[in-house]
């Protein structure tokens, strides 16, 4: 569990539970675990029932709920959800609010999560929204199974909104918070492509069900019409908050917020080999970014990388061919990408590079028209005539053999020489290239493209990767070189 020790402060399993005391309380736990030859008690991890069964068995024996958790039902990760919850004592710590807090779970799911920790652990209440009807059924199941009723109420939405079902003209309900785990992808096809093959294989089973998973728009249309919505309903809620659970989309968010003036501040959920994010902001006057500033791992901040595109041929400031010419250039260097966000004069792409296919470009032109020169040139044929005297003769059996080397033996000597170490070279690329597209790709970054008057912007801010910026730098040399 390699980012345990960047779990919240007070997370109690920042220290793995002990399975073999579990195995020895519950029965149900004792049936999915097994013991190795050492003694060690695990349990198989990317088998959703066992899964489930951890989970139940760790509410039970860390905050004596029961629960039931569906089958075909997202299974909360506890360290997660307990972070979460957490990072929230902490904001509602600033804001001088411990007594009679009221929250508001988005979305709160088959389990009710969210609402059942925060009622044992703090005495906090609850109103939890649910869309889907076998979930809040489930979900109602629980609250009462544990005797929640006075802190907890659910309701259904059966709206497109978010929040705004919740409040009427005579309504007068206050909220401490708000907090939600949104669907993280817009359809199938991205939720099974949302994982890169560089990255190592998740830890644990896939669970959840499509309307858990799913929403138009994805996370990132999600969390934007929760911030619009929470425009109208600023003095009703004090303090927004929501999960993200891709990277790139917490930095549009934060932009989005900080082009708006809205004070926010995020947190950094690491919990195993799994990091989420929580984004927090307010209308009020808290500054939660000096109060509850971001937590975790110090990292170090890298400054955009910002020129000036050459004007194109009849198409001077031209935004929408700029993109398709960028665009085009990152296909051929088969560089993954997508479109973030869109508005007026920018437009910001997330790319990710696998393979260095931007180096060296000048050898592979000169190995090309090689290649092309050596196509055009005509072979010479000769067709052997067994009444010409063989210039070199090989007595075998008192008969001369003509002795004629093939054309694909004959190598130019200094062909051969520049050829093999080009090989040599492409080869040894190839294997670095692959062995550190094993843990993670070697350039992760945002490509942003600014319109200003009529010229065209082109900012690049690195992220991440094994090639680190001077990766980033020799792309954006690539795109200088092969702009016009």
């Amino acid at each position: 569990m390699a980012l345990n020790k960047y779990m919240h402060p007070r997370n109690i399993y920042k220290t793995p539970p002990d399975f073999g005391k579990l195995s020895l309380i519950y029965p149900e736990f004792a049936a999915i675990s097994k013991s190795d030859i050492t003694g060690k008690v695990g349990i198989d991890f990317k088998d959703p029932h066992s899964l489930r069964v951890l989970t139940k068995c760790l509410l039970k024996s860390d905050f004596n709920l029961e629960v039931d958790i569906p089958a075909d039902r997202l299974v909360p990760t506890l360290p997660l959800r307990l972070n979460y919850i957490l990072w929230i004592e902490d904001l509602m710590e600033v804001t001088h609010r411990k007594e009679n807090i009221v929250g508001l779970d988005i979305g709160t799911g088959a389990c009710a999560i969210y609402p059942l920790l925060g009622a044992v652990k703090n005495k906090w209440k609850f109103v939890g929204t649910e869309s889907d009807a076998e979930s809040f059924t489930n979900a109602e199941e629980n609250v009462q199974r544990n005797n929640l009723q006075e802190l907890i109420k659910l309701t259904k939405n059966s709206t497109k909104f978010i929040i705004s079902h919740l409040f009427t003209n005579d309504d007068k309900e206050q909220f401490d918070f708000c907090m939600c785990n949104p669907p993280f992808y817009s359809n199938l096809q991205e939720l099974c492509e949302s994982r890169s093959p560089a990255r190592l294989p998740p830890k644990n089973g896939f669970t959840g069900s499509p309307q858990e998973l799913i929403t138009e728009g994805g996370e990132l249309e999600f969390c934007r019409q929760l911030i619009r919505e929470s425009k109208q309903y600023r003095d009703r809620i004090v303090i927004f908050t929501t999960m993200v659970g891709h990277k790139y989309n917490l930095s549009v968010l934060l932009q989005d917020l900080k082009s708006e003036g809205i004070r926010h501040t995020h947190a950094e959920f690491c919990q195993g080999r799994v990091t989420r994010w929580g984004l927090a902001w307010t209308y009020q006057q808290y500054d939660l970014y000096e109060l509850v500033p971001p937590r975790g791992k110090p990292r170090k901040k890298h400054k955009p990388t910002i020129f000036l595109l050459p004007e194109l041929p009849s198409c001077e400031g031209s935004f929408e061919v700029a993109l398709s010419k960028i665009k085009g250039m990152l296909d051929i260097l088969c560089i993954q990408h997508k479109i973030l966000d869109k508005r007026g004069g920018n437009i910001t792409l997330d790319i990710v590079a696998s393979n260095n296919t931007w180096s060296n470009q000048r050898r592979k032109r000169r190995l090309q028209n090689r290649t092309e020169t050596d196509a055009k040139v005509p072979k010479l044929h000769i067709e052997q005539d067994s009444t010409i005297p063989n210039p070199i003769n090989n007595q075998v059996g008192g008969e001369s053999k003509l002795e004629v080397s093939e054309p694909s033996k004959s190598l130019n000597i200094d062909d051969n020489i520049t050829n093999g170490s080009e090989i040599r070279e492409s080869k040894q690329d190839t294997s670095s290239v692959d062995s550190a597209n094993k843990t993670e790709p070697l350039v992760h970054a945002f490509l942003k493209l600014v319109k200003k008057l009529d010229n065209i912007l082109l900012e690049l801010e690195f992220l991440d990767g094994c090639a680190g910026k001077e990766g980033l730098h020799q792309i954006a040399q690539y795109i200088k070189n092969n702009w016009k």
